[in-house]
């Protein structure tokens, strides 16, 4: 069972030594927030495939850009969930222009 880490200044530790490269961290921080990331991307999102993508784009960009989300003003675990929101609606809307796309392509061949 995960315990939560409510305290801002555990979650700061955290990630300072996610953006120091510590998997570990990483970890943790994935084991508290991958649930409510989760169900982000299953909103926006229309198929599992989808909702999958968002969430390894999300959680690599969070691996990658830790030192700067660490250094945001705010609860860091407030910051990985607006940037799960921003990460699903992009995907939500990448896959509502594919969709378009490929309507468009069918009607055109008609």
């Amino acid at each position: 069972m995960v315990t939560p880490l409510f305290e801002a200044t555990d979650q700061r530790k955290l990630m300072q030594s996610m953006a120091s490269g510590s998997q570990a961290a990483f970890g943790l921080i994935y084991d508290q927030l991958c649930v409510p990331t989760f169900a982000i991307c299953n909103h926006y999102l229309k198929s599992s495939a989808a909702v999958d993508e968002a969430m390894c784009g999300l959680w690599l960009y969070v691996w990658q850009h830790a030192a700067l989300l660490s250094g945001l003003e705010g609860s860091p675990w407030s910051i990985i969930i607006g940037t799960a929101e921003r990460h699903a609606e992009y995907y939500a809307q990448a896959e509502r222009l594919a969709r378009t796309s490929f309507k468009v392509a069918q009607d055109a061949k008609r």
